[in-house]
Parts: C-alpha cells; structure tokens; sequence
C-alpha cells in the first residue's frame, strides 16, 4: 500500500489544471482519475469495472447506457459498465478509473493542497455491520455515526486507501452551515405580497406551520405566542434567525416594518448543524408543511448526500417544500466541477442546494435588479438554479424567507379548497408560472424563471389555473387551455417531483417528461431552454426553445398569443419505472391591464420619507404620468413621467397628515388607486413608569382629531384607549403588558403607529430618568432629568449621611422644563452618595436611585470596601506614582503595589485580619489606616 502513495501525489499535481471551461483542457484531466500502475482492480462486483472515458459529444449520446457515476469535464466521465466500449464510434480515450471518483471534488481539490494534512471526513458505506466499522477504524478516528453515515478523522495519506474499499460508496469534507446575510428592511410590496392582504383579507398565513432551521430565533415582539416545539432547536439565538422569522411571519407589533409574508403562521425552529433533512416523521405528526434554509456551505457543485435526501424526501412526502437561499458568492469563481473557474456562475453555497424537488431562491435590490452577490446556477449539471429571486437586497437569506411566507399563504388557500396541504410541485408550478420575467429574457441561470409575484401566484391557486396528471413511460396526456382575445402572454409551467439520483450522479434527472404546446395554427412550442456548456458565452446566451433534458422544471411562453384552443402536451420521454405525477399550471395576461399593487388599498406610507410606489402594467405604452390627488381625486398634482415597465417609482412623499390617491395616466386612460394614508409615525417617550401607573405623551400631530394607544395583550397589539391630548396616564390595574404604541387620527382615517416601546426599557423610573453626580473645582454638581413635569410638586436634594440616614441639601420647585440642577458647595474627602425625594401635588413620595462621586484633592485617596474580602479598590485625587504597602499586625509587609491611575484596582491573597496601609510619594507618607480582611 504504501508504494503507491507517491504516484497518487503526483497525480493530484494536476489538479491545478482548469476544469471543464473548454473542450481543450480535457486531456489534462485524463491523469487524475487514471488508476496508478500498483493500484489492483477497482471492481464493484465480478462484472463492472470503472473507465474514465472521453467522449467526442456527450451530449449527444446516451451515456446512461454506460452507467456514469462521475462527470469530470464536459468530455470525460467516470463509468461502471461491464460492456466492450472500445468499439464505441463517440469514444476518443478509454482508460482504468481509480477511486476518487467516490471523493467530491472539494475533497479531492483538499487533498492536492495538504496530502500530509489531517482532515474530518464524512464517509456514505453500504453497510453498518461491526465488521465495516472495526476495518473503518484502521484509518483514523470515528467522530459521529448514524445507519448510512460515518464521521472520521484520517490522514488524508490514507484517504485513497479507503475509498478503494467497495463499502464506501461517497466522501465528502465535513462541513459546518452558516447564515447567509440579511436584509435591511422588509419590502412586502415589489413581490406583491403586500396586496394579499388587500386582494384576499382572509389569507394570512392561518393553521400553516413553519420551521425555520438554522440557529434558534428570539421569541421576539411580532413572533409572540406563535411557537411550538418539534425538531431538536440549536442553543444558540441568533439575530438572523429572529429576522428570517419576522420576514415570513411577523405581525407587525413592533412596528409597520415588522409586518412579515404570512403574519398568523406558527413557528418552529430546527438546528442547522444537522444538515441532511429533519424528520419525516415530525413533518407529519406536527402538520409542518414549510421549512426555510438561509444558510450556506459554500460551493459544492455536486449532487451530495444531502441532495439526494432531499430529493427522498420531497418525493415520499410532497407536501413538504423546503426553500433555500441560493447564498452570497454570486461574484465567486467555482474552483470544481464542470464549470470551474468561470466567473459569476455556478456558485450555488452548499450541495443540498443542488437538489431537484426543492426551491432555490436568489436575490434582487428593492428596484427588482438581480443582486450581484446572489448566487447564480446552473446546478452542477446545467439545471435551472435557482428557480426564483425575490427581494434580498443585502443577501439571499430574507428573499427565502419571503417566499416561505408565500409558499405559506399558497398553502392556506389550497387547504382553504382541498382540505390538505398541496404538493411541492404544484406549488414549484405555480410560482415559477406567475413568476416576472426579468434578467435575460424567459429562463437564465441568474434569475431563474424570474421575480417572485405572490399576488398572480395565490390568483392562479384559486382560479384552479393548474392540472394534475401522469404519465408512464412514452405516454402523453393532453390538455386544451383556452387563451382569450386580447391576451398579451400566455404562459405554461410543468413540475413534477423526481426520483432521487445516484450520490455524486453526472445527471441528476431520473424521469423526464417533456413539455410543448401546440397553437391553433398548428405550431408546435417547445419549452426554453438554456445552454449547459461550460464557458462564458454559452452560459449567458439567451434561452432557446427546445427539448429538456435536465430539469424537473419546464415553461413554455407565448407573447401576443392569437385566441382559441391551445393544446398542452406532456410526454413521458424517459419514465424508469411505473408513472410519474406532475402538475402543469398556466395562465395569460390581457393586454392593456394596469393594476396598482403598492398601495393596493387600506395601506399607510411615510410622510416626509422614501416610497415604493409598485404596480402591475401589460400596456405596450413605454411610460405614464404620475399624479397624487389630496382631496379624494378632486384635483390632482403631476409627481412624474415614469417608465411603466419599471413596475416602481421612488417617491419621496411631503411632510402632510392626510389621505391620499394615485393615478397612472397612460394615453388615454386613468387608472386610480384606492385611497391610502400619508404620516409620519409619532415618537412615544414615557413620562413616568410607577408602581400604580404609567405616564406616556407624544409631540401633537398638526391636523390630528385625537390619537389612538395601543398595548400588547393576548400577544397582539391592540387598541386600549382614544384620547385628544398628547399624554394618558394609564393606571396598573389596566396595564396587560409593558408594551405600549400610539398613532395619530384623521378625519375618518388614522396614521402610522409610533415604534411600540417596553416602557420598562426606556431608561425612566417613577419620574426620574436620569441624576448624575459630577465634581466641578471644589463642589459636586447634580443633574436631574426627568420624563415628566405632570403632577410633580418639588424636587429636594438629598445627601447620604449613614447607612440609611439622609440629610437635605435644598429644595426646588419644579417648572416646565425637565432638566434640574443643584451644587452641592461643601462635599467631604472620598465617595458620597446622592438622591432626589420627588413629591407630587397629591402628597405622594418617590425616591431616586443614588448617584455617586468621589471629591478628592491632589495627594488624597480613599479605599473601598472596607472590610474587604477579595478586591480593595483605591481612588486617587491625582494621576502621578505612589506606593502602597499593607503591613500584618507584626508589622511584616504582605502586598506592595504602585498607584498610578485615578482609579485602582488589586486583589487581595490575604487571611482575615487587621491590617495597616500606608500610601507614600517618594518615600514620604501620605496617609495612613486601618483596613479589615473579612
């Protein structure tokens, strides 16, 4: 064994070498997967053994014949056949395989760099029996094991010996998730999902549960009372976390912005260190139809064990749907796999993204441009990925949240009709169906099938604008879909969940099905397409129309279609076994159509502040005219020209109080919006916060007819009184929670809430919020602030003269202003404490907490505490260098320590007793005394 292993050093020499960015590099790769001279046989039984073989055109032959385990550039595989391939017209090079191909290429790129290293390696095997394990052992140190899995740490010296052992079927470094990055802001409006609320009152998000795994979320203001336990949850909270939830499910009591997709969702958390699939079991007994990933590996560009249990899975149990963030490396070359070094694709962060039945979801700014950190597809054999973006301005964590906040809502509606939670393929249908088309046009590997639109998602559900059906093999199942005059784009979407493939499979695609429409003139569509080669060019053209044969996914779109009868085929091209379910959905746009989805109707906007305004248009038209009208559309004011298929303008609206309309005028025609409220949201301060009640007030809102407070009970926000002035004293006795908001009212309408407040929080006691002691020259100088001048009599100014004696120093009257002063002329050497006795009209008697200061001359100190047990503190009235020594009471010196800050701090190694301290400037005494050790 250990003759060979500088031949397989040498071998991974050439792993420097590019991958698959052109047909020319191919030959290089030919030595890494070749078997060395000394290696024995590779046989996975008495039949197969392992090739690396060069294909002329691997995309023109069926290569599956050959049973592929391992593509390793575009021209050469790794396969397992027992056939005589030599004599294969489409094959230039056949030569012995050995057992990398087992290895991801992130393992083996690893092991190039450090074959002397030690590394954690996560190993698939065929079997668990004693005997596998106790041959494991030989190799290096088991860490974690489960049924299929086992964890070890070996020098990766011996790693090649391993992977020759016919039960070891996969490698892989072990890895550690980590969250992507979040988003500022909630922007429910460019995904229309703001105008659900509007369009369909009673969809919220009710009776859906979702799980959110990676690190435990807070149990945070707009979360409360929405939590159950059912995975096994991290013990670590995390911020990130705390915000994926609020941007599916926040319900807005903290503020307008903590408003999440889906706000009465109920919430689980689930410990992304585990990285392969929660239980199924749990999914079922909990109803759990939703689980978002916002988190990364970085990038694996292969089909994985997590892959391939997703895949499992989604395929046993449709109805559940997991979301993933596509990750933040958009701008990262991969350094593996088929696409390796070629910049900005293929940068998927982690190999469970590479599954075929789940949602990947990439990222866009608030204007729906594609964000460049976003990562990009193909998967990493040339499939769509991600299928969607959605608005993730700061990274692709929070566009996943807000689509598991849609996929939520698609899933209350379809309970709503069916009574059951839908398939994850007829919700992939839909919202790849609906979907806005932006980047390339139709399908591209940046932006998948485009913009998130959850408006025309949750319309197209419960229009029932999708089908059901299967297919076996070579079968086809038509469908006739009627498209009206006057349409702009007809569109049809087809999903099915597919089986799961080989670990480390060339292809992932088990059953294709193929998609095509026919006109009513005969014409006859084939899906888009995109090119899967590996180079720059080909990997950013344009999609084409053609067969599919990767995707589980495939769109057909049709723009000015004429009207009539058009027939949807789906074929069963390739059906391994038995029949495959699908679902098509489709849908067309009239023509003309514009419709406002921001605001869409009982919505509030900032005063003063930065807009979205967002609708939807199918006009032809290239721009509108923009207006606002003040006075329910008796006139109206011109704000701009804008480009209509921006879909958005960017208004910055003025500083007024009132309700408010919209119009676009385009040509002829005027399309206005529902009316909507203009404020700026009031700032809520705490006056006082007592014991048998709370003080609040505001500034007034000019044009207010009264304002409204809320508090937080039953864990929502809710209205608990209306007055006109700008305080309320609320009394203990109705106080739910410590939680209090405040929102000013119109004539008829009311405006934005203010931030809702922990009156606890706020840094004010009863009256008091802050007394601060200061020495100035010779005196100690006072400073009261208070929340409140309501009721409050007098301040009088005390001074601590025992352990619970205080002497006045003087007394004021309060005024109107909220800040007091007060000097106390005669202070004495070292620490004094200080408080203020706040009386009210009523008579009633509130103390503040003391405040302290130290009044020292040059060449002064004092020590504290005293008796001591660990840590004698020591002020000092100057800055300059003394000594300091501690005598036992014969007189032996038992701590030396120089002085050389105003404050000092030392600890005291010291039995109890009496001791002596004396404090000296160059051999001088300062002072002396006594000092007890308790």
């Amino acid at each position: 064994m250990v003759k060979k292993l500088p031949c397989f050093i040498l071998i991974f020499l050439c792993f420097k070498c590019s991958w698959g960015q052109n047909p020319t590099s191919d030959k290089t790769m030919t030595v890494l997967y070749k078997a060395a001279p000394t290696s024995r046989p590779l046989n996975g039984n008495n039949t197969l053994k392992y090739y690396l073989v060069k294909f002329k055109e691997p995309d023109k032959v069926d290569i599956k014949k050959l049973r592929p385990v391992k593509r390793v550039s575009y021209n050469f595989y790794v396969v397992a056949t027992a056939a005589d391939i030599s004599t294969d017209a489409n094959i230039q090079e056949v030569t012995p395989a050995n057992a990398l191909w087992k290895a991801t290429d992130n393992l083996v790129q690893l092991l190039q760099k450090h074959p002397s290293g030690k590394q954690s390696v996560d190993l698939s095997i065929t079997s668990h029996s004693d005997s596998v394990i106790s041959d494991i052992k030989k190799y290096g140190e088991i860490t974690a094991q489960t049924e299929n899995t086992v964890t070890l740490n070996i020098s990766l010296q011996r790693l090649t010996d391993l992977l020759q052992q016919p039960y070891v079927t996969f490698a892989n470094v072990t890895r550690k998730a980590h969250a992507e990055l979040v988003i500022n802001d909630i922007d429910l409006g460019i995904n229309q999902i703001s105008a659900i609320a509007d369009n369909f009152p009673g969809i919220d998000g009710s009776g859906i549960n979702v799980a959110i795994k990676e690190e435990r979320y807070d149990n945070d203001l707009d979360l409360l009372g929405r939590t159950f336990t059912s995975f096994p949850a991290a013990t670590i909270t995390s911020g990130h976390a705390t915000i994926m939830a609020t941007l599916i499910g926040g319900n807005g009591n903290s503020f307008i912005r903590g408003l999440g997709s889906a706000p009465k969702v109920r919430f689980t958390s689930s410990d992304f260190a585990r990285l392969l699939p929660d239980s199924t079991a749990i999914f079922k007994a909990f109803d759990i139809g939703v689980e978002n990933h916002s988190y990364g590996t970085g990038i694996e560009n292969y089909y994985g064990v997590e892959a391939v249990a997703y895949d499992q899975q989604v395929m046993a149990n449709d109805s559940i749907i997991h979301v993933f963030s596509s990750g933040n490396i958009g701008t990262t070359a991969p350094t593996t796999g088929l696409y390796n070094g070629i910049a900005n694709v293929a940068n998927l962060s982690g190999t469970f993204k590479q599954a075929k039945n789940v949602l990947v979801i990439g990222g866009t700014d608030q204007t729906g441009v594609p964000a460049g950190l976003s990562s990009a597809g193909p998967a990493y054999d040339g499939r769509v990925k991600p299928e969607l973006v959605s608005n993730g301005e700061d990274g692709t964590s929070g566009a996943a949240a807000l689509v598991s906040g849609t996929v939520a809502l698609l899933q209350q509606a379809y309970k709503k009709q069916f009574s059951q939670l839908p398939s994850a393929a007829l919700i992939k249908s839909i919202l790849i169906n609906s979907a806005d088309d932006i980047g390339l046009p139709n399908v591209d590997h940046k932006t998948g099938y485009g913009q998130l639109n959850a408006l025309e998602a949750l319309r197209a559900l419960t229009d029932n604008r999708f089908k059901k059906g299967t297919v076996s093999n070579q079968q086809q199942v038509d469908y006739a879909i009627n498209v009206p005059a006057g349409s702009s784009l007809f569109k049809v979407s087809l999903a099915w969940n597919d089986l799961p493939a080989a670990l480390n499979a060339p292809k992932a695609l088990i059953n294709d099905l193929d998609l095509s429409v026919t006109t009513p003139d005969g014409q006859n569509l084939l899906p888009w397409s995109l090119s899967a080669y590996p180079s720059t060019d080909s990997l950013t053209k344009p999609a084409v129309r053609r067969k599919d044969t990767l995707n589980n996914t495939e769109q057909v779109t049709l723009q000015n279609p004429v009207a009539g009868n058009y027939i949807i085929h789906v074929k069963g091209s390739k059906i391994a076994s038995g029949t495959q379910t699908f679902y098509i959905a489709h849908g067309a746009t009239v023509a003309n159509r514009f419709e406002w989805t921001y605001p869409s109707g009982q919505n509030q906007l900032f005063a003063a502040g930065e807009n979205y305004l967002r609708w939807q248009s199918s006009f032809s038209a290239t721009s509108g005219q923009l207006s606002v009208s003040y006075d329910h559309g008796a006139t109206w004011k011109a704000i701009s020209s804008v480009t209509l298929k921006d879909r958005y303008y960017d208004w910055t609206a003025p500083d007024v109080f009132t309700t408010a309309m919209l119009k676009m005028d385009i040509g002829s025609q005027s399309f206005i919006s529902k009316g909507f409220v203009l404020s700026q949201p009031l700032s809520l301060q705490v006056g006082y916060n007592c014991t048998d009640g709370t003080l609040l007030h505001w500034k007034a809102q000019p044009g207010s007819k009264g304002y409204v407070v809320y508090t937080v009970k039953d864990n929502l926000l809710q209205k608990l009184s209306t007055v006109t002035d700008t305080t309320i004293i609320i009394p203990a006795a109705l106080q739910t929670s410590s939680y209090f908001a405040v929102s000013a009212q119109g004539d008829g309408f009311e405006g934005l809430k203010s931030l809702t407040i922990d009156v606890n929080n706020q840094g004010v006691g009863c009256y008091v919020k802050t007394l601060l002691a200061n020495v100035v020259n010779s005196t100690i100088v006072l400073n009261l602030q208070i929340g409140s001048v309501v009721n409050l009599k007098s301040i009088t100014w005390q001074k601590q003269t025992g352990s619970n004696a205080y002497a006045n120093l003087g007394t004021t009257t309060v005024g109107s202003a909220l800040a007091y002063q007060f000097t106390d002329a005669n202070p004495k050497n070292g620490i004094q404490y200080y408080r203020v006795e706040l009386q009210t009209n009523d008579g009633k008697i509130t103390y503040s907490n003391l405040a302290s200061a130290t009044f020292l001359q040059a060449s002064q100190f004092t020590l504290y505490p005293n008796p001591v047990s660990t840590q004698l503190n020591i002020l000092s009235g100057d800055i300059n260098t003394y000594d300091f020594k501690l005598y036992d009471a014969v007189g032996h010196v038992r701590l030396e320590q120089t002085i050389t800050q105003l404050q000092n701090t030392f600890q005291l190694n010291l039995s109890p007793g009496v001791y002596i301290y004396v404090i000296m400037f160059k051999g001088k005494i300062l002072t002396r005394g006594k000092l007890i050790k308790v």
